[in-house]
């Protein structure tokens, strides 16, 4: 029985599957499964996925894989937990279709995950553009208490996110039950998830993965999609506003307005950017600051 299995949710990316399954053919850990899940919904990307994935299983007779194709386009996150129901490992992480892992990647998270006996874990995380450049880093090193109230302040602060970061043991990944039904910010909810049911959490510092930012979409997660998701999440954290202190409100007020500031000049919308770019700064002008230049 494969210890881990890997979750590659995939839609409407040929070639960068092609590279996120080569990252898993280098992985120094061999007891793990993949779970290929198109999402295309369209037979000609359909025949294309399963043309890759075949030939990429003749190459690679030794490794499990599985194929499941959904009959319709159901988003990110039904097709997330679509792969964890087909899975059987007893440790579940995931990986992007436009992102690759290190050769280390499962190996160091397994072992940490075991060493510390942790229901659920988070790396660092670098992000790179189109042309391989690393354009920044989300390095957790804030995370200094591991409690439940801790990590959610960190978590509504900073967002402990990132799909390829995370690990988690199956049977807690069941109990919270995996992606809520939500495309724009599902590994956000899902880590409050995690958090809200108390199990045992690991931060592992370093990175081992290296995830990709297309500058140049405006999908779902991007552009207009962006802005109605980072909406919702803002009335989402609204609502434990008082539960927190003034500081960290306006910090959330302040990020807020940044990612709007950040979709809207992706969209050519310089007044609109202008006028959140602002509102962010006033909220809270050296995490803003920070933020804009060195935290994107």
């Amino acid at each position: 029985m494969p210890e881990v299995s890997v979750i590659v949710a995939t839609y409407r990316r040929e070639q960068e599957l092609k590279r996120a399954l080569e990252s898993l053919k280098e992985q120094q850990f061999k007891n793990f499964e993949t779970i290929i899940v198109d999402d295309n919904a369209d037979l000609d990307f359909n025949n294309r996925v399963s043309a890759i994935v075949d030939a990429f299983k003749q190459e690679n007779p030794q490794m499990k894989i599985t194929l499941i194709t959904n009959p319709r386009n159901m988003g990110s996150a039904e097709t997330r937990n679509i792969g964890i129901n087909a899975s059987v490992g007893g440790y579940i992480t995931f990986l992007d279709d436009d992102d690759i892992y290190l050769p280390e990647k499962i190996k160091n998270q397994l072992e940490f995950m075991k060493k510390g006996n942790f229901d659920y874990s988070l790396t660092d995380l670098d992000l790179y553009n189109e042309k391989g450049v690393l354009i920044r880093k989300r390095v957790r090193g804030f995370i200094k208490d591991t409690s439940y109230e801790s990590l959610f302040k960190y978590h509504l602060k900073y967002h402990l996110t990132g799909t390829d970061a995370m690990m988690f043991k199956r049977e807690y990944l069941k109990k919270i039950e995996g992606f809520a039904p939500i495309n724009v910010g599902d590994e956000f909810y899902l880590m409050q998830r995690a958090i809200n049911q108390k199990g045992k959490f690991g931060y592992l510092p370093g990175c081992d993965i290296k995830a990709y930012v297309h500058t140049g979409e405006c999908g779902l997660s991007s552009g207009e999609g962006k802005i109605i998701g980072e909406n919702n999440l803002y009335e989402y954290k609204k609502g434990f506003f008082d539960k927190l202190d003034k500081k960290t409100i306006r910090y959330i007020k302040m990020r807020h307005c940044a990612v709007i500031a950040f979709a809207e000049i992706r969209l050519k919308k310089y007044g609109s950017f202008i006028k959140h770019a602002m509102k962010s700064f006033l909220y809270s002008p050296y995490s803003c600051i920070k933020m804009f230049f060195f935290e994107r």
